[in-house]
């Protein structure tokens, strides 16, 4: 309930309170003869009010008025401190609410405030650290036990093995792209052209994908789309939707990368789609489609994360066949 409305029964009440007093202490000259119970007689009371009734009405408006007046004033630190609270996230959590610019009376809410942002970013802080230095710390020991596992195995059984050293090094990749995603540092953004990274890393992954017996094919209705960001987690943003695509289609697929006239880059493919049942979770950390997949469920959190960081949105758009995943740069580019 509004603050203004909240008040209004006590302004009211203090009209009649004062009413009251006027015809109790003979205030009013006209009433200063009569006896206590005449002056208190209900039919008198009631044409008093009758008659006095536009002029209490009028103090009742300026009353709220002024009280309104007082209300937004004094709640404008307030509402910039709302403000600032609001733009607290996961990249901007060093950030805290001033106590110079807050009002004395929500001093203790300020510091309570900044108190648990305090005691969430040392967890967020330990969180990332954990995750990358895990991730750094595999690197080594994963790549020096393939060299002698593919050593002792025979070409026959190498390719299994091969395919599961691949899927761990994806998901240390992934894990260290998360972490850097996640940190809140300074990821050395830049002007970049969407259209040119898009088209690049397409033609980078054709061979791959053609091999695996997909076809792939780039458009835009751009020449050029400016943009501001870190092109190398747009990269890991779009790799990732490549590889999905690649994953979850059988040969004979068509992948198409593409930017529409509004600078949403989409990845396409006729394969069979992303069930109901999972669409409102799928950008969702350890979220998969197949839960039968080799995948972490990884893949498609770290490019919602990217787009969140460059002021975008990461969603899986309705198609007849197939699936259409979007980045939305419409926003940030031109």
């Amino acid at each position: 309930m509004s603050l203004i409305w909240m008040l209004f029964p006590s302004v009211v009440l203090v009209m009649m309170v004062t009413f009251m007093a006027v015809q109790f202490l003979r205030i009013d000259p006209d009433s200063a003869t009569l006896s206590l119970s005449e002056r208190m007689d209900l039919g008198r009371l009631a044409g008093e009010v009758s008659d006095n009734l536009p002029f209490m009405l009028l103090l009742v408006g300026l009353m709220m008025t002024g009280i309104l007046m007082t209300l937004h004033i004094g709640l404008r630190p307030l509402r910039q401190i709302s403000e600032r609270a609001a733009r607290i996230g996961p990249a901007t959590i060093g950030e805290r609410l001033s106590l110079r610019s807050s009002p004395k009376e929500i001093t203790p809410l300020v510091v309570a405030f900044n108190g648990a942002l305090d005691r969430l970013e040392a967890g967020l802080r330990a969180q990332q650290e954990f995750s990358a230095n895990a991730a750094h710390e595999l690197r080594t020991p994963l790549a020096t036990l393939r060299a002698q596992v593919e050593s002792l195995l025979t070409p026959d059984e190498r390719k299994d093995a091969i395919e599961e050293f691949d899927r761990l090094s994806r998901l240390i990749t992934q894990l260290l792209a998360l972490a850097e995603a996640d940190s809140g540092k300074d990821l050395g953004k830049a002007p970049f052209d969407l259209v040119e990274v898009a088209r690049s890393l397409t033609s980078d992954m054709a061979s791959t994908i053609l091999a695996s017996g997909r076809d792939i094919s780039f458009e835009s209705a751009h020449q050029r789309w400016d943009c501001y960001g870190t092109v190398a987690l747009v990269h890991i943003a779009l790799r990732n939707l490549l590889e999905n695509a690649v994953r979850h289609t059988p040969p004979g697929s068509e992948i198409l990368v593409s930017i529409d006239m509004q600078g949403q880059l989409a990845v396409n493919d006729d394969g069979p789609g992303v069930p109901q049942t999972v669409q409102n979770r799928l950008f969702q950390r350890f979220s998969k489609a197949d839960t039968q997949s080799p995948g972490a469920g990884l893949g498609l959190s770290i490019i919602h994360r990217v787009m969140v960081l460059h002021g975008g949105e990461a969603r899986l758009d309705p198609t007849d066949d197939g699936a259409r995943f979007v980045l939305d740069f419409s926003q940030r580019g031109g």
